[in-house]
Parts: structure tokens; C-alpha cells; sequence
């Protein structure tokens, strides 16, 4: 699709560039001594990056997404554009990565302390039933001493004489 005049921008780019370009003239005005061949590049390039910030969902920003915008940033930075206004954007996405990753280690924090207090509730079960186990066997030790202890063991055993 044709981009103010200035070369043929992919169609899902022009939008956003629109939007830039008309907050920020100097991005058009730093293209107008280049060649159209050099500018097409150059808005494509800054298309892609506003595209990807656009349309990139926190939640997507994974490593292997960071690494494409890392691409399209650094392509971006060697046009030549004022990009003082869009800097702060780029970073909080590539911020986004770490605090995906530290997202993932807190949720795996969570199930393991679920696991966790889950095996010592069951723990704590079998403690009570070993309780309870244990009060009938001393129970059972107690009376079986009882009647162990009314046999004398020094006495004859006898046979019963008459």
C-alpha cells in the first residue's frame, strides 16, 4: 500500500506509521534525502516494530519474541530515526520477557508450596492415626502385663497331688 507517497509499505504497517508519522513529522522529514528504495526499508522496518508492540499480547512475549523485536529494534536504530519517543516502549516490552519468567517461577512457587502443605496435611493424618494406633497397643500392653503379672514365675509348677 502506497505510505504518503514515499514508496509501498506493507498494508498492516501503514496504520501504526500513520499514527507516528503524523505525532512525529521528523520521521518522515529525516527520509526525504534518501533514495525510495532506502525509505521503503526504513518505514518497513519501523513498521515492523510498531506492528509487533501493537499487536503482541504481554502474555506472548516469550524469549523466542523478544529475540524478533531485539531483531527489528537494532534494524530500526541503524535507519537513523529520532526514536527518543518509542525507546521506553521497546524496553518495557523486552522487560516483559523477565517478568514473564519470574510470572512462571511464582506460579511453580505456588504448586509446590500447595503440594507441599498437601503432603503434610496427609502427614498429619497418618501422625493422628498412628496416635490412635499407638494408644490401643500400650492399651493392649497394659493389660496383657496384667495378666502376665498374676503368674508367679518362682513358684513349682506341680503335678497335681491330691
Amino acid at each position: 500500500m502506497d505510505f504518503r507517497g514515499l514508496g509501498r509499505i506493507e498494508r498492516a504497517f501503514v496504520p501504526w506509521l500513520e499514527e507516528v508519522c503524523s505525532s512525529n513529522p521528523s520521521l518522515i522529514d529525516c527520509m526525504l534525502k534518501r533514495t525510495p528504495m532506502f525509505v521503503v526499508c526504513a518505514f518497513t522496518a519501523l513498521g515492523r516494530v510498531l506492528h509487533f508492540l501493537k499487536t503482541t499480547k504481554v502474555k506472548d512475549m516469550t524469549r523466542d519474541a523478544s529475540d524478533h523485536l531485539q531483531l527489528f529494534w537494532e534494524e530500526v536504530e541503524a535507519l537513523r530515526f529520532d526514536l527518543a519517543w518509542l525507546k521506553p516502549h521497546v524496553q518495557t516490552a523486552f522487560g516483559m520477557n523477565k517478568f514473564i519468567q519470574r510470572a512462571g517461577r511464582l506460579k511453580r512457587l505456588r504448586e509446590d508450596v500447595d503440594v507441599l502443605e498437601h503432603e503434610l496435611k496427609m502427614r498429619r493424618a497418618a501422625v493422628a492415626v498412628t496416635k490412635v494406633d499407638l494408644a490401643v497397643a500400650k492399651n493392649n500392653l497394659g493389660k496383657a502385663e496384667q495378666e502376665f503379672n498374676g503368674i508367679d514365675m518362682d513358684g513349682e509348677l506341680g503335678y497335681g497331688t491330691g
